[in-house]
């Protein structure tokens, strides 16, 4: 029991991690980028596009979209895709499939890989803020 204490006093503490890094700093690898990168070929193409330009009735996930999350934490764009999409079976993507996701939209969105991958743990998530992308990159 005393243990379980010391593990639930652990995880409200970095729950309570004031958000302090950005994806400017790096916060996928390439690796889990080009995952992403096949599971948004196999999960999310068929309606954002190939490129993620999207169509008149789907959104582009370049640009404007990326910069609508500018300022939010890594895990609200991670719950969004959780909870939401794809949008003809929401809720349905794997944890793991979703991190992967999301490394790609950081990727295609101009924000850079560094050398870990991003976590998996939702509080480590909710540490991470969007940084917003240059007025010039939004389209």
């Amino acid at each position: 029991m005393a243990g379980l204490k010391w593990v639930l006093a652990g995880a409200l503490t970095l729950a309570a991690v004031p958000v302090n890094a950005g994806t400017a700093n790096g916060v996928y690898t390439e690796a889990q980028a080009a995952e992403g990168a096949a599971v948004f070929a196999e999960r999310c193409a068929m309606c954002h596009g190939k490129q993620a330009e999207g169509t008149w009735e789907v959104p582009a996930l370049k640009g404007k979209f990326m910069a609508n999350w500018g300022r939010e934490t890594v895990a609200a764009l991670s719950d969004y895709l959780a909870r939401a999409m794809p949008q003809f079976a929401p809720g349905t993507l794997e944890p793991k499939d979703n991190g992967r996701l999301v490394a790609y939209l950081l990727k295609i969105n101009g924000h850079p890989a560094g050398a870990k991958p991003l976590p998996e743990d939702h509080a480590a998530l909710t540490a991470i803020r969007i940084d917003p992308l240059a007025a010039a990159a939004v389209k």
